[in-house]
């Protein structure tokens, strides 16, 4: 309990939001591509409004209920228990997939890099999310400075696609925006518990970085479709530029940490030392797979639970809150009530 009352800073809650988002498949471009095709700004104002309207509701849902398992039972209630299950697959699937994409980052290093990626996460999430925020809060407007001056020294940007918003494409980024901020939502829950008050400005800061963020690359990868097939277009598009490589694992290694804090907790709690060890072991073994093949196979699934669940989420809170409002309004007109006849007499 003591973790979850703890207040946290404005800045470190806003870029551990970011940077359970911009990880991997995020800066190399890879998920970008798989989910928005190609570089349209309609696309990304949409993708905007999704990861506030996301952001906002974990957050609050977690101010609500005091964090992650509360905002899981409050909502989901006798469902919480499958709604975790596909949770956490998720996230461990997304931590096979950074590690995964450590490998193609530098073939050479694995599964060495793997290894030390996993022996950070695991010290981070000792620390809880206090652990996870002072890491962001350094490492997050680091790489995202660092990319923008990559891509604008090499001068790869595109315009913006000119062709029309369409449904299939709104599906495909509503499936993206779901599949994010469902696995960011223990991270957000938690967070909630300790910003009460606060939920706006930071989802609307959050969100803001994000779409621009990935316009940026977008607009760099976007700029050369011989990158498209890569498994991390944008280190194609910078010439192999050395600088990419640490920035890039950066944004894997704070990724990864956002979603091994979920698995490793209860992990932990359940066979100890053991439980953790094994988790580590299986997240490395299921890292063999290709990064390339994890996003085209998998994430769109994860992304349609992850609307889905979303959108169950909204529809809780927001019957919720009009109860609460009624119930307010019946308690003025009790109270009005009274003071007539009060008066009155």
């Amino acid at each position: 309990m003591k973790e979850r009352t703890k207040k946290t800073g404005g800045a470190e809650a806003l870029f551990t939001a970011v940077g359970t988002v911009i990880g991997a498949g995020f800066v190399s471009g890879r998920e970008l591509l798989q989910f928005f095709g190609c570089f349209r700004l309609p696309d990304l104002c949409f993708a905007g409004a999704l990861f506030f309207g996301g952001f906002f509701l974990f957050l609050k849902l977690g101010g609500k209920f005091g964090g992650f398992e509360g905002a899981l039972a409050g909502v989901f209630g006798k469902f919480a228990p499958a709604v975790k299950g596909i949770l956490l697959f998720g996230s461990f699937v997304s931590c096979a997939g950074m590690l995964s994409a450590a490998d193609a980052l530098l073939p050479k290093a694995a599964p060495f890099l793997s290894l030390v990626f996993l022996a950070l996460s695991c010290a981070v999430s000792e620390r809880g999310i206090s652990g996870i925020g002072k890491v962001s809060l350094f490492f997050v407007p680091v790489l995202l400075l660092s990319v923008f001056a990559l891509i604008l020294s090499e001068g790869a940007l595109s315009r913006p696609d000119p062709s029309a918003f369409s449904a299939p494409s709104a599906a495909s980024v509503f499936l993206y925006a779901g599949m994010n901020v469902f696995l960011s939502m223990p991270v957000l829950c938690e967070l909630g518990a300790r910003c009460e008050g606060r939920a706006a400005p930071l989802s609307a800061g959050a969100a803001l970085i994000i779409a621009a963020a990935a316009g940026l690359v977008l607009s760099a990868v976007c700029s050369d479709k011989n990158s498209y097939p890569c498994d991390l277009p944008l280190a194609y598009i910078l010439n192999g530029e050395k600088l990419f490589f640490p920035l890039a694992g950066g944004g894997m290694l704070l990724s990864l940490m956002s979603a091994f804090y979920p698995l490793y907790v209860p992990a932990g709690k359940k066979w100890g030392g053991a439980g953790k060890a094994a988790l580590a072991a299986a997240v490395l073994l299921c890292s063999l797979i290709p990064f390339g093949k994890i996003v085209a196979r998998v994430y769109p699934a994860l992304g349609a639970a992850g609307g889905a669940a979303c959108l169950f989420s909204a529809f809780s809170f927001a019957l919720s809150s009009a109860g609460k409002k009624r119930r307010k309004s019946g308690r003025k007109k009790v109270n009005f009530c009274v003071k007539e006849k009060k008066d009155f007499y």
